[in-house]
């Protein structure tokens, strides 16, 4: 079998050849730096007796190979079994929560997500931030109750889980534990699991309680102590948990499981095989959105102010549970290139790399869309380190293949110039009324009615233009010149019926000198006399 390691004596020549260079007759060195190369080579033909080196797709990119020895599958895997570990959705109706229209990034918002590392990354992917998610690192299920890991400004100490719900005020909560209690009984994370779930129903019992399953692994994992046999068992027992304690189970898995495997999607995991990367996180929340479960807001208002908070120390749990190492050995590291806050700015290139550390990534450029600016490059966990909107990051010689690298492109939103007022038009003159025909006030008659002895008064008929079956002269507010008899207040001996209750619009006819006969049964030139009262 050929030797694949370089002899000694090639890199003393590379080496020979680059002092060589540096010199001040360096160039007229060329000639005889050129005849030395072309013996390296024949050197190395001889010590290869001849054969061509293999194709070594790591080493064209740049990227340094990995020195141990491979990945090799444990036994337990090759018994796995995927479709033991499907949730049958028929059994939990009711408490697995169903296919839903897609619910937005509103519904995102007002869902407080809680849980482990895996949570944390929510938040460096930018899919949710300080105001609704709390994450940390190294955390089980059984520290729920009494680990005290939330920072509140202007709180003398970290608070628990349960006591930041009752601060924050969630309208629902998305719970998520498990993988750091793989190594347990599932009996003990179950009983850990229903005591921090009744703490958090009980610190607030207005927030909907949604459990999320475990995500799956990626069957390449560092840690081969951690099975998906274990993971699968967990979420049976998680989902008939909820069924007898009443919550609802997000049932994840769906997304993020390879359904002809039963091991996590191609590129879902970081290269530890555990922790979710970018593309595993966008597929969840997508799969939260569309499995929404929106119930009555029947929190107390007006809502508490809520006070700001600091990040959780990712230190605050010194031992990782799932720390251990397996047989897997890639010492390239995974950077992720992600834009804060989502929907900000695209990336251009390629937002996924697996470089060597102390190697350079790709280029990569930070595109603003509509209505935002480009601000600075962070990276997790080393800072900033960019200020423009195109980036060529190198890895740090001392990056954690386990947990990789996120470079963040983060963008400011652009104030828009609030349009100048328009001048509020002058209001036009109001019109002067036209006289409109009153009722009651009337103007007097042009002809004065001769000085006949009425039982009526005549300056003003009633308002009405058709004749009633009795009609008589309804009084005017205001006498005419020539004084009348007051009309009595008892009806005659023939009572006449009472005027139509509205006038006309259009004006009544001018009175004329003598008063019209009323078309009564027994018509009268005259009205009857009446005495006044």
């Amino acid at each position: 079998m050929m030797n694949s390691k370089t002899p000694s004596f090639v890199d003393q020549a590379a080496a020979a050849f680059r002092r060589l260079l540096q010199k001040p007759y360096g160039p007229f060195a060329v000639a005889g730096a050129a005849l030395l190369v072309v013996g390296c080579i024949v050197g190395v033909a001889a010590f290869s007796g001849g054969s061509e080196p293999a194709s070594d797709p790591a080493s064209a990119s740049g990227m340094a190979a990995p020195t141990a020895t491979p990945w090799v599958e444990p036994e337990d895997d090759k018994t796995y079994d995927a479709a033991s570990g499907i949730i049958d959705t028929d059994v939990f109706t009711g408490t697995v929560l169903p296919e839903s229209e897609d619910a937005g990034e509103e519904y995102v918002a007002e869902t407080l997500f809680i849980g482990d590392s895996n949570t944390v990354r929510y938040m460096m992917y930018g899919k949710a931030d300080l105001s609704n998610a709390i994450g940390v690192t190294s955390m089980g299920a059984g520290q729920i109750t009494s680990l005290k890991c939330v920072d509140f400004k202007g709180y003398s100490d970290f608070v628990t889980i349960p006591k930041a719900v009752e601060i924050m005020q969630p309208r629902r909560v998305v719970v998520s534990f498990g993988t750091n209690n793989l190594f347990g009984s599932v009996d003990n994370f179950i009983t850990a699991y229903k005591q921090g779930l009744a703490a958090i129903a009980e610190a607030y019992p207005y927030a909907d309680v949604i459990v999320n399953a475990i995500p799956p692994l990626d069957k390449l994992r560092q840690n081969t102590n951690l099975t998906m046999k274990q993971v699968d068992s967990f979420n049976q027992a998680l989902v008939k948990m909820c069924e007898e304690e009443g919550y609802k189970f997000l049932n994840s898995s769906e997304a993020l499981k390879d359904p002809d495997t039963g091991w996590a999607k191609t590129d879902y995991t970081l290269s530890d095989g555990v922790h979710l990367s970018m593309k595993g996180v966008e597929a969840l929340f997508e799969y939260v959105r569309t499995h929404a479960y929106i119930t009555e807001d029947d929190r107390p208002l007006p809502l508490k102010k809520i006070p700001g908070r600091n990040e959780t120390p990712p230190d605050l749990i010194t031992s990782d549970p799932i720390a251990v190492r397996g047989q897997k050995t890639d010492n390239t590291i995974q950077v992720e290139f992600v834009v804060s806050p989502a929907g900000s700015a695209q990336i251009q290139g390629e937002s996924i790399q697996k470089v060597a550390k102390g190697e350079l990534c790709t280029k990569i450029d930070a595109v603003a869309n509509s209505g935002w600016k480009f601000s600075h490059w962070t990276a997790q966990p080393t800072g900033s380190c960019g200020g423009d909107p195109w980036l060529t990051f190198r890895v740090p010689g001392d990056a954690d293949p386990l947990n990789g690298i996120v470079v963040t492109a983060h963008f400011v939103e652009v104030a828009t110039a609030t349009p100048a007022p328009t001048a509020t038009p002058a209001p036009s003159a109001t019109p002067v009324p036209s006289a409109t025909p009153d009722a009651t006030a009337t103007a007097a008659p042009t002809t004065t009615p001769e000085a006949t002895s009425t039982a009526a008064p005549t300056a003003t008929p009633t308002g009405t233009t058709v004749p009633t079956e009795q009609p008589t002269a309804e009084p005017t507010v205001q006498p005419t010149e020539q004084s009348t008899p007051v009309p009595t207040a008892e009806p005659t001996e023939q009572p006449t019926p009472v005027p139509t209750p509205e006038p006309t619009p259009e004006p009544t006819p001018a009175p004329t000198p003598t008063p019209t006969p009323a078309p009564t049964e027994a018509p009268t030139a005259t009205p009857t006399e009446t005495t006044a009262p």
